[in-house]
């Protein structure tokens, strides 16, 4: 059984996963249950441009501690970019932004696209 982490922030598609009832998003329930979970202002932006089912969003947000994008989360971001850009592994920025701000925030970060987080160098993933 993994260990849980205290503090745990939700990537975009665990947040859709959990909204959206799908099944992978049951066994992270239990993984961040006595968890305290954030959500990036980043994430935020990326519900919110769904057309439907803001309600959803809402009710679910709610339940989350906010962690902003902030100065030491913009360092953060500038540094895991230019690791990635040096050794050919670019992803897309939001999520170096979302890494950052879990990282900056001691954060482990819940994903299910451990294909891109894998490649930041000291970002801790959930293991779900």
């Amino acid at each position: 059984m993994a260990q849980m982490a205290e503090k745990i922030c939700l990537d975009t598609d665990v947040c859709i996963g959990i909204i959206n009832g799908e099944s992978r998003a049951e066994r992270l329930r239990s993984l961040i249950f006595d968890s305290e979970i954030f959500v990036v202002s980043v994430t935020v932006f990326e519900l919110y441009l769904r057309l439907d089912n803001l309600d959803k969003i809402a009710n679910f947000l709610a339940n989350a501690s906010l962690i902003s994008f902030d100065g030491n989360s913009a360092i953060q971001a500038s540094n895991i970019y230019k690791e990635l850009k040096s050794k050919g592994a670019i992803i897309d920025f939001r999520d170096v932004l979302i890494a950052s701000s879990a990282m900056a925030n001691n954060c482990t970060l819940a994903t299910f696209n451990k294909k891109h987080f894998s490649k930041i160098s000291n970002l801790k993933l959930l293991d779900i």
